[in-house]
Formats: structure tokens, sequence, C-alpha cells
């Protein structure tokens, strides 16, 4: 079960007992769930995010690259972070095997950051945006639709790698030794 609110809220009134705060915030917005909660056996220790804006790393250099949380950071509230690190493997997996055809492996990279972060804007935009909790109803809907847009580009372009010779992220690892 997961409860979430503002930050500033999170930091004024529930931080100094973080128990107690979620079966609060719990109880505010699901009478129910707060129920059935407190009729289960609650884990002894729960666990706290006061929240952080979310920024990408440089996603590679000399002898290494970076995918998915390693080389960024974004709100848990997408659910989206396995989702992230196969992309990257699979965009990574691409650019190296560019390689094969006479790309430098430098220009190969440069080239894998910048899909990696082009896919990344939307989606980082909007999970910060839902993150705030200083959202209305219409205004998280249309949040929701946004991310619904930049998952649909990353899709296109996962299917654009898939009709490539590369299949696998494994694949162009074996290109790149």
């Amino acid at each position: 079960m997961f409860a979430g609110t503002t930050s500033r809220r999170f930091r004024a009134e529930l931080a100094s007992d973080v128990r107690a705060g979620f079966f609060r915030v719990l109880g505010e917005v699901s009478p129910v769930g707060l129920e059935r909660v407190l009729r289960a056996r609650a884990p002894s220790r729960l666990r706290s995010f006061p929240g952080r804006r979310g920024y990408l790393r440089r996603a590679w250099g000399p002898g290494w690259a970076l995918v998915g949380d390693a080389g960024y950071f974004k709100d848990p509230i997408s659910t989206h972070g396995l989702t992230d690190a196969f992309r990257d493997a699979e965009l990574l997996a691409a650019a190296i095997a560019g390689t094969d055809t006479g790309t430098s492996l430098d220009v190969a990279l440069a080239g894998y950051q910048a899909d990696r972060d082009r896919l990344s804007h939307r989606l980082f935009e909007a999970v910060d945006a839902i993150a705030r909790y200083d959202w209305d109803l219409d205004e998280v809907q249309r949040l929701l639709r946004e991310m619904s847009v930049a998952m649909s580009d990353e899709v296109e372009v996962l299917v654009d790698i898939e009709g490539s010779t590369i299949t696998s992220p494994l694949a162009a690892v074996r290109l790149w030794r």
C-alpha cells in the first residue's frame, strides 16, 4: 500500500512519525483502504520518501555507459524504472551495433545519450508534476495522458530497433567485444 502527499506536508506534519502519518493520509484518501491495512499484519518499519526532482546524468564516458536508474533519477511514483532500464539497454545496444557500420564509438554513445534524454524529457516533466501533488483531477488526467504519449514514443523507437539486425543487448555486447 502506498500513500503520498506534498513534500511540504510530509516535512511539516508526517516526517516525525511516518507510521502515524501513513495511517492519517491513507484514512483521508481511502477509509476502506485504511480499514483493510489495519486488519492486516503491518510491517515493522515503513519507508518514506520526501520527494526529489528528477535529473539525468551523463550517460557514457571512456569505457563505461549507464542505463536506467544508474543514469538518472525519476520519482518512483511513475513505476517506470525497470522499463527505462530495458529501453536504455536496447538504445545502448543499437548504438554500439552502429559502430559495426563505421560510426565511431564516441559518436554512437553520444547518440545513445541524446536518444535517452529526448525520450526521457517528457516523462520526467509529467512525473515531477504528478509527484508534487499540487494538481486537481483535470490536471492529473492531462499529466497521465502526457505520460502515455511519452511511453508511446518509447515504444515506437523500440519497435524500430527491433526491426534492425540487433535484437538484444547481449548481441550488441558480443559485437562490441
